[in-house]
């Protein structure tokens, strides 16, 4: 897999960081790919930030499609001396999480790193979603850290990343914009809106669970020095670790020389933060939780949507909601649970249960949590019968309506 065509590309109102991407393999062997471009677009204010010899964004793009192929991941400009010697360890971990993911030559130029002196360091943000764990990272900041090094300067949203639709598009939607836009105005912090096609071609070649991390941090690497430190907010607690793209163990190894990558938020799973977030009129008037499967704003109907909406529920904060529905309907949340579920996800809805049933007051929608979590951990089923039924719910889930 080669990265060439390193560019700028400069248009209203926006640049562009693009390279090429092919495949070594000639076009009639198997896991040949046709070529295809990879960009990063930012606000022109952030132009300055931007050089065709930065080749870190790309490594970290691309390094988990280059392991599932099995192709030597070659990029024709340098890299961040601290990245490469990573790598190793990057690809160690990688390989223990998904067997198909195999170690591969990486062929980059060292990059001359001057000076701390010469970088950029005030500049500190998360990738902000506007969904509950990103939401959390910036509340917990702002409480724990006013007025420090560490305190979350700007705000890193991008498109191209939760839209899983048909319908994706280069332009970041209006209603979104918005939203991301009031919470800034509102926190008092600078908007880095950015629109990316990592996502788009990447996930045709890998599997997204486990490139989204560095595809994350590809984008503050796009930006060079321009920040000193980003946070990618984590889903699961340290109690519960499971393999996946973003990871305590994962994310600090993307760093380089003048950017710092921390994971943020293990200490507290999905349901208390929900609550914690909850306590803010901000996020209710723009919280979106939404994995982006259609063009709303939050469908209201998938698994995220109908997760969130039961912890706020549980809370006594469902009505406060502005961008939710503030009915749970039984058979909609039968539905949106046919999608198969993680063991942290289940262990998260097995609370959510144990908590419905204490209130009471919802018995129907306790019954469907109940069927949801019981077949995954019925003693009396064998693993083939446990594996029809999982085979079943992922049939269901993927003919269900878009």
């Amino acid at each position: 897999m080669r990265v060439s065509t390193i560019q700028i590309a400069e248009q209203p109102e926006r640049c562009e960081l693009r390279a090429q991407v092919q495949s070594d393999r000639s076009w009639d062997e198997d896991e040949w790919f046709e070529p295809f471009p990879l960009w990063y677009r930012f606000p022109t204010s952030w132009r300055e930030y931007l050089s065709e010899t930065n080749g870190d964004p790309f490594l970290a793009a691309l390094l988990v499609p280059a392991m599932r192929l099995g192709e030597p991941l070659v990029i024709d400009a340098p890299v961040s001396g601290t990245l490469l010697a990573a790598l190793p360890e990057i690809q160690a971990v990688y390989a223990s999480f998904d067997r198909r993911l195999k170690p591969v030559f990486v062929e980059a130029d060292e990059r001359e790193f001057s000076s701390p002196g010469d970088v950029e360091t005030s500049r500190n943000g998360p990738f902000f979603s506007m969904g509950v764990d990103s939401f959390y990272s910036l509340l917990k900041n702002e409480r724990d850290h006013p007025d420090e090094r560490t305190t979350v300067t700007h705000l890193l949203s991008v498109h191209g990343f939760d839209a899983a639709h048909g319908g994706w598009d280069e332009r970041f939607p209006s209603d979104l914009l918005e939203g991301f836009q009031g919470v800034a105005a509102e926190k008092g912090k600078n908007l880095v809106p950015v629109v990316t096609n990592v996502r788009n071609v990447g996930a045709r070649l890998a599997p997204w669970t486990m490139m989204h991390g560095g595809a994350l941090a590809s984008v503050a690497l796009a930006l060079g020095t321009a920040f000193s430190r980003v946070t990618i907010a984590a889903s699961s607690t340290y109690a519960n670790l499971v393999p996946w793209g973003t990871h305590p163990l994962l994310d600090p190894l993307w760093s380089t020389e003048s950017l710092t990558v921390v994971h943020d938020g293990c200490e507290m799973d999905t349901i208390d933060k929900t609550w914690f977030v909850s306590e803010s009129s901000l996020v209710m008037d723009w919280l979106r939780v939404c994995p982006g499967y259609g063009s709303e704003y939050n469908c209201g109907r998938c698994m995220k949507c109908q997760r969130t909406m039961i912890d706020l529920m549980l809370q006594d904060r469902l009505d406060r909601c502005r961008t939710l529905p503030h009915e749970i309907d039984p058979k909609t949340l039968r539905d949106a649970l046919q999608m198969p579920t993680g063991p942290v996800h289940l262990a998260n809805f097995r609370r959510r249960q144990q908590l419905l049933e204490l209130r009471g007051d919802q018995p129907e929608l306790n019954q469907v949590l109940i069927e949801h979590i019981t077949p995954e951990h019925d003693n009396h089923m064998n693993d083939r019968q446990r594996g029809e039924r999982l085979a079943d719910r992922v049939r269901r889930w993927r003919r269900r309506p878009r």
